[in-house]
């Protein structure tokens, strides 16, 4: 009898551990709702960021500024064309606290490593003009000139390591990140289709 009972014990504590081992389920709907428009973003943008800037020459007036954000274990650059890699001291901390907390998630659910992808940063407003004859989303005032806004594409993220998961999925753990952080009042958020990216303005 007592042979049978720990057997019992170690098939039940298998049975227990493989549980705990399983991927858990994240939707693939996307039910969040960011409408943070661009007047509401540039507010805050124009209280918190630097004053905009004619052209890339005179980044070095305001360099001491602004934190150079590069590729790390948190989140990855695209390629820029239209903006430079710098932003506000705050807007940077924010950030880092969407890659880390978006990771954080991933490592809940037992999911396979991933970064976020950066798309636009810092854009002076000859990079604005420039960008305006090739997208219809771009205007004129655009939080961006102030260092305070960046994007982040919710269709393309950088794998590491481990399973890969589906778009569909890596995009709600990112609006969930995102919604967590704008619910604590660290941002504003506006949902863009046509470039499918979300556009964060640090709201300090």
């Amino acid at each position: 009898m007592k042979f049978l009972r720990i057997i019992i014990f170690v098939c039940f504590s298998a049975i227990v551990a493989g549980c705990g081992s399983k991927r858990s389920v994240v939707p693939e709907d996307f039910p969040f709702q960011f409408r943070d428009n661009n007047p509401h973003q540039l507010a805050n943008a124009r209280k918190y960021g630097i004053e905009p800037l004619e052209d890339r020459s005179q980044l070095r007036k305001v360099r001491r500024r602004l934190r150079h954000i590069e590729d790390c274990e948190y989140y990855a650059i695209d390629p820029l064309t239209h903006s430079v890699p710098y932003l506000t001291p705050n807007a940077a901390k924010l950030l880092k606290k969407i890659g880390k907390g978006f990771q954080k998630k991933l490592r809940k659910h037992k999911m396979g490593e991933y970064k976020i992808i950066v798309t636009s940063v810092l854009r002076t407003k000859d990079d604005v003009r420039r960008l305006m004859k090739t997208n219809k989303n771009a205007v004129p005032n655009s939080a961006h000139c102030h260092a305070t806004t960046f994007d982040i594409t919710y269709r393309r993220y950088q794998h590491v390591s481990g399973p890969k998961a589906s778009a569909r999925q890596l995009k709600y753990l990112l609006g969930e990140t995102v919604d967590e952080l704008r619910s604590d009042g660290l941002c504003l958020v506006r949902y863009e289709t046509n470039q499918t990216c979300l556009h964060i303005t640090s709201t300090k």
